[in-house]
């Protein structure tokens, strides 16, 4: 759901930073990136009091929203594609009559295929291992998320012998045979 969320309005943003004309659009472009410089922990806190002044605390949607609109990254990569990409089939297009939207889906998303799917998995990988957010918002079972509940199993889990880094001798030290 975040993934493809992620890459659609991403793209659509990107198309909007990369081809159409208003004014504004580079200084609005300059002050979307520097918040690339932003670290998320400092965003953490607004998101959160969003999420729960909205009612979506322990739901799928307020674990997936936030990462699912305005992802600088996402629309800064895509955005150069789109400055990459020759605008003659763009304008032989609008000759023939189309207009922006149908250019963008009948014309733009095929050819920006590949970095489309890099997207989707550099997204899916960063949603796969994210764990602070999740662990934040979807307090409740029913929406606990694998690498939450991988992390409470391995709390409430026993530890039968030592492991880990702190571990000493090393194992294989352990079994010397006397």
């Amino acid at each position: 759901m975040t993934t493809a969320g992620q890459v659609f309005f991403s793209a659509m943003a990107a198309y909007a930073f990369s081809r159409l004309r208003w004014p504004g659009r580079n200084k609005v472009f300059a002050i979307f990136l520097a918040t690339m410089m932003v670290p998320p922990i400092f965003t953490a806190l607004p998101n959160f009091l969003m999420i729960k002044n909205l009612g979506l605390l322990n739901t799928f949607a307020g674990l997936a929203l936030p990462f699912m609109f305005m992802t600088p990254f996402a629309i800064f990569f895509l955005r150069q594609f789109f400055l990459s990409m020759s605008r003659e089939v763009e304008e032989a297009a609008m000759l023939d009559g189309a207009k922006h939207l149908r250019i963008f889906f009948q014309i733009v998303i095929p050819n920006a295929a590949a970095p489309l799917a890099t997207l989707a998995l550099l997204t899916f990988i960063g949603q796969w291992n994210e764990y602070f957010w999740p662990l934040l918002v979807g307090q409740d079972e029913s929406v606990r998320v694998l690498t939450v509940g991988l992390g409470v199993f391995k709390s409430q889990s026993p530890q039968g012998r030592r492991t880990g880094v702190g571990s000493w001798p090393p194992p294989s030290w352990q079994r010397c045979p006397s």
